[in-house]
């Protein structure tokens, strides 16, 4: 009876450890691939096939775990620490010319147009262009004020024209 346990125990964890490959479940947001489909079943892992049957590839799965962790542990805090820019004339760190997430080089900024150069007859012109529109400014101010003193008067005669 103790043999019969022992098989069906091993069987169901052989199955719950072989659900994945069972399972044939896509994840799809659209209809097309385009737009988001998984054709990776869903599960634990990925299907075998004859690309991870090198036996260097067993040695790998191996090593890279301690790369992983020496690169997260060690090179990226000290990366942090010598791409501060303060401190990059200290251990001589230059920033990145490239954009690693896409291979691509980063589009640069075009250079600030230069300063507009004046010489002394702009400068003149533009004085002179002041000193006439504080003129014509001064005029209108005028021509307002007594503009209002006749709308006064034009009332004041109205207003008598009215009395009698």
């Amino acid at each position: 009876m103790r043999f019969w346990k022992e098989i069906v125990t091993v069987g169901v964890v052989s199955l719950f450890l072989a659900r994945p490959t069972f399972v044939q479940a896509y994840s799809c947001e659209g209809e097309n691939m385009e737009e988001g489909c998984s054709m990776e079943p869903s599960g634990y892992y990925d299907g075998y096939d004859d690309s991870q049957a090198h036996p260097l590839r067993l040695l790998a799965y191996a090593v890279h775990p301690i790369g992983f962790a020496a690169e997260w542990l060690i090179t990226r805090p000290i990366h942090a620490i010598v791409s501060q820019p303060e401190l990059h004339r200290v251990f001589g760190h230059q920033s990145h010319r490239w954009d690693y997430c896409c291979g691509m080089p980063k589009e640069t900024a075009a250079p600030a147009a230069p300063a507009p150069v004046m010489n002394t007859a702009d400068v003149d012109a533009a004085r002179r262009a002041a000193e006439e529109a504080r003129r014509a400014a001064e005029e209108a101010k005028r021509a307002a004020e007594e503009a209002a003193r006749a709308a006064e008067r034009s009332t004041r005669g109205f207003e008598k024209g009215l009395t009698k």
